[in-house]
């Protein structure tokens, strides 16, 4: 659902001459269906073992009765994300300018606390 919301202000970000991707920890194959089934038109990157997220200290490991819950709903995370670490990144938003400065970011280490997707078009017009 965040990625079909993200989908709907990706147009905007492109007109302010701006770039938007996401970066998932679920293995590639997984990636493609869910960038086909919400026909996303930006990136969403593969980001193998939360590779990235543990150098941005955004990685966290599932609780034992959270991994139940989602074993109980049919989430799998070693299928999806080809390890069985249980480990999942933060959810997080970040603004980088055009020189690669941090302009604005948003952590929550609740997953289900998720940032709205249209306070990002809001935080952009300063930097134009």
């Amino acid at each position: 659902m965040e990625l079909a919301a993200l989908q709907e202000i990706s147009v905007q970000i492109r007109d302010m001459g701006g770039f938007l991707i996401s970066i998932s920890p679920q293995l590639g194959k997984y990636t493609k269906q869910i960038v086909k089934k919400n026909s996303l038109t930006f990136p969403v990157l593969a980001d193998k073992d939360n590779a990235y997220a543990k150098k941005l200290n955004l990685d966290f490991i599932l609780p034992e009765k959270l991994k139940e819950v989602y074993k109980t709903l049919g989430i799998d995370l070693e299928r999806f994300n080809g390890n069985a670490s249980w480990e999942l990144p933060m959810a997080a938003r970040f603004i980088i300018d055009r020189n690669g400065i941090i302009r604005h970011r948003k952590v929550n280490p609740d997953h289900t606390v998720r940032p709205e997707p249209g306070e990002i078009i809001d935080l952009m017009k300063p930097l134009m």
